[in-house]
């Protein structure tokens, strides 16, 4: 006779180890799926680039600023066939997890957008386009001679 007792698994035991393991696999897939793998471009202001985005992607902008000054951002793009592009500024390195900055206020369809930095350190700007489109993204920060 054996010293361990035979303890079957009743099928509702069993549907709940197997709804958990899939919710755990589940969990680490979209997890490593939100991660921000697009490399940041780091700009100095006053700074002009241009680019192509759409779809899924985004493009991924950093810009290191010093408290007082004021950063002011514009981006064009051609709006042909309903394409648009827009930017959101972040304090967060993550795109999927970027809140845009509580300082700043956006105009003209979020078009330019400006605001007072209260704080030294790196915002992230970072582009998206409904479907595609070309775009140029311009930034000054309340230092610079020429602004746009």
């Amino acid at each position: 006779m054996s010293r361990y007792r035979y303890m079957p698994l009743n099928a509702t035991r069993s549907w709940r180890i197997v709804i958990l393991a899939a919710t755990l696999l589940l969990t680490t897939i979209f997890a490593r799926a939100q991660e921000d793998t697009i490399p940041k471009k780091r700009l100095q202001t006053p700074a002009t680039v241009a680019g192509f985005v759409g779809g899924e992607s985004h493009d991924s902008y950093a810009i290191h600023v010093t408290q007082g000054p004021s950063l002011s951002i514009q981006i064009s793009w051609q709006s042909t066939d309903g394409k648009r592009a827009e930017f959101t500024v972040s304090e967060s390195p993550g795109f999927f997890a970027g809140a845009p900055v509580a300082f700043g206020s956006a105009s003209d369809q979020g078009r330019p957008w400006r605001g007072k930095v209260p704080r030294t350190g790196d915002c992230y700007v970072y582009v998206v386009a409904h479907p595609t489109a070309h775009y140029t993204l311009r930034m000054t920060d309340g230092q610079a001679k020429n602004v746009w």
